[in-house]
């Protein structure tokens, strides 16, 4: 759907004027958006994930393994597929406040596409350059957007998601490298071009939302605290937005709709979208081992 059809139809939890900057900005913090009870929930469950990782020594399609882990101090970069690891995470994608707010920023019939939880864990080895999403995943339409739960409170010094305003309505940039090896993020020569002075911050207190539109600019800095800052992130897509390429991390409800109904005609947006590897045959890890 176009901003002009979403912003037509009445929101839930988002305010018309939260809308409104969300489509002008590329993204929207949104502060005590999720109850404390699913906040716990979610807080329990990953700290379970990261304790069960202790078992493990390589990466898998449940663990991206980070350069540190052991058995005695676990290092996971990343829990793949959320949805797929408990039953509870896919009652939180499907039918949370969380969906309103998709629906809020999609539109009424919102299709769920992926998740995954990132481990920003402290020093410097743990930045995520700057990059778009939608490049890795494209589709019909750019009608997506990824939505992360703060689990914690999180300021300057854990390193939060920054974005650059407006750079959503921007280029698409190819990200790979000279030899057009897929990096999962935008060269340095691209960057020059973007008003860096410009990024925001994406801080705020547990429960705390973050809207990032598909094709917006955006990374994180090194988490300057003593402890891990875990992100749980959930992308979802309006109905009438169709993959033309496998996607790098399917789950077992990609493609689901989570709200409304399932799209009679695909919407086509005519900027045009870099394609990505083939992750079907090239496989795919996590962002912090193409960014590697």
């Amino acid at each position: 759907m176009t901003p002009e059809d979403i912003l037509q139809h009445n929101p839930n939890v988002v305010s018309q004027a939260q809308r409104k900057q969300y489509f002008q900005d590329g993204f929207l913090t949104i502060p005590d958006a999720i109850p404390a009870e699913w906040v716990e929930r979610l807080r329990t469950l990953s700290e379970q994930f990261l304790d069960a990782s202790r078992r493990f020594s390589v990466s898998d399609n449940v663990f991206d393994i980070g350069p540190n882990h052991s058995t005695e101090t676990p290092h996971v970069r990343r829990l793949k597929a959320l949805v797929d690891r408990h039953p509870d995470f896919w009652a939180f994608a499907s039918d949370s406040p969380l969906t309103e707010i998709a629906a809020d920023l999609l539109g009424p019939d919102v299709k769920f596409h992926s998740s995954k939880l990132n481990y920003k864990w402290p020093g410097g080895g743990e930045i995520v350059h700057w990059h778009q999403d939608i490049t890795a995943w494209p589709h019909t339409n750019y009608s997506l957007v990824t939505l992360g739960v703060h689990l914690d409170d999180v300021g300057y010094e854990e390193g939060p998601l920054s974005c650059i305003p407006g750079s959503h309505n921007g280029e698409l940039f190819v990200q790979r490298d000279e030899d057009y090896r897929w990096t999962g993020s935008i060269s340095d020569n691209d960057m020059a071009g973007v008003d860096l002075d410009s990024a925001a911050d994406m801080q705020g207190g547990p429960g705390t939302v973050t809207a990032i539109h598909c094709r917006t600019i955006h990374g994180s800095r090194a988490n300057l605290t003593k402890r891990v800052r875990a992100l749980p992130l959930f992308v979802f897509a309006s109905a009438d937005a169709f993959a033309w390429m496998p996607p790098p991390s399917p789950t077992s409800k990609t493609g689901e709709i989570v709200r409304g109904e399932a799209a009679r005609f695909a919407h086509f947006d005519p900027r045009p979208c870099p394609v990505p590897p083939n992750w079907a045959i090239e496989g795919y890890n996590s962002i912090f081992a193409a960014q590697k």
